[in-house]
């Protein structure tokens, strides 16, 4: 019985000696294991002597981690660097679209900011979706198309680390966006003012070309529409080419024998209409003649529009109203389309030409009675008709 004591003393001892010392000498907890071979505060496996399936602690102590004090402590560094950027692209746009005022600037710069973006865009896309692919037999080069924000996920999960793809895509977006929202002012043609690239006539000023050109050759047979337009201006060039000769030694003649050159007739005055708060309409017109000043500055040109399907003299537009590169082109150009009769009929006095130039004019409206433009202003030179 005193042995039985004794050993019981002695066990409780050994009991009371193992609970004063750590259970694990990797963490220092007194934490019993149980029928655990490992650690169940850090994992230390002994017979491995490393922790299993947690962090090594490495003697150091867990702390707590500030809490933020506002909202903006909780917006992350990658997060302030896309904002930041996202901004700046809708600040470029804003800038463009104040900076440019001539159309075709705008236009240019439109596009030159949305192919920039586009390609900041499809750059980034590309680059989460090869990191996608490499994570994941998943994807194929369709999912660039049929699943786009799938591809980022596995982009988005390495956050911040990667971030800079997400930046490259969301920047170009905006810039894409940006400049057709806030730049605008999408005019195609100003790029072409500057190429020589020039809009045609309509249909309705072309026809009644036709049309016109077609009832002066009358029965007399032409082949075609070129025939008909020569005919009417009068002839074929080597008929215009003699006489044209012919004219000129008429003229010299005649002039030698006049005491003084008399001053060309210029176009009858435009009729006066009443002041209209309506706006400007614009018409494309046939340059059908011209009126210049003895020192060959063009003084006027007349032009033809197409009224009620028919062409019909539409009035004139005074040469000082017209662009200074303009008027000096045609004082070239206009005396080798001359001819002998008028395209239209009209009773004015003027140089005639022939049927080529068109342009676009804008006016106040038709007269009701003489079916003339009020008030024409050059618009455009638009592109010679064609006779092939």
């Amino acid at each position: 019985m005193p042995d039985t004591k004794q050993d019981t003393d002695q066990l409780l001892q050994q009991f009371q000696e193992l609970q004063a010392q750590p259970t694990c000498s990797e963490c220092g907890t007194y934490e019993p294991w149980g029928l655990s071979s490992w650690c169940p505060q850090c994992g230390f496996y002994p017979k491995l002597g490393k922790c299993v399936g947690q962090t090594d602690m490495q003697g150091q102590s867990l702390e707590q981690q500030p809490q933020p004090q506002n909202i903006w402590e909780l917006i992350p560094a990658w997060g302030w660097v896309l904002g930041v950027g996202t901004v700046a692209a809708i600040g470029l746009s804003v800038g463009g679209r104040f900076y440019c005022e001539d159309p075709g600037q705008l236009c240019l710069w439109t596009i030159t900011q949305a192919t920039i973006g586009l390609m900041m865009f499809l750059v980034g896309h590309f680059i989460a979706y090869l990191n996608a692919v490499s994570r994941s037999a998943d994807f194929s080069i369709l999912s660039i198309i049929v699943t786009p924000f799938k591809i980022w996920r596995p982009a988005i999960r390495r956050f911040p680390q990667g971030a800079w793809k997400l930046d490259l895509a969301v920047w170009g977006l905006t810039l894409v966006v940006g400049a057709f929202a806030i730049v605008g002012g999408f005019e195609f043609n100003s790029l072409f003012k500057d190429w020589g690239v020039k809009k045609t006539a309509n249909v309705n000023l072309l026809a009644s070309v036709v049309d016109q050109a077609k009832s002066a050759d009358g029965e007399g047979g032409a082949d075609n529409i070129e025939d008909a337009l020569n005919d009417f201006a009068g002839g074929t060039e080597e008929e215009d080419s003699a006489a044209s000769a012919a004219k000129a030694k008429a003229a010299a003649a005649a002039q030698a024998a006049m005491p003084a050159p008399e001053e060309e007739p210029k176009p009858e005055p435009e009729p006066v209409a009443e002041p209209e708060t309506a706006p400007r309409l614009e018409s494309d017109c046939l340059l059908v003649g011209y009126s210049a000043l003895p020192n060959g500055t063009i003084d006027a040109v007349l032009l033809a529009s197409s009224y009620n399907k028919q062409l019909v003299y539409a009035g004139y537009i005074r040469g000082s109203e017209l662009p200074e590169d303009i008027r000096l082109e045609w004082q070239k150009r206009l005396p080798q389309l001359e001819q002998k009769q008028p395209f239209v009929k009209t009773s004015q006095v003027a140089t005639w030409i022939k049927p080529r130039i068109t342009l676009k004019v804008s006016s106040e409206g038709w007269t009701d009675t003489t079916h003339r433009l009020i008030k024409p202003q050059f618009v455009s030179v638009l592109q010679e008709i064609s006779l092939d």
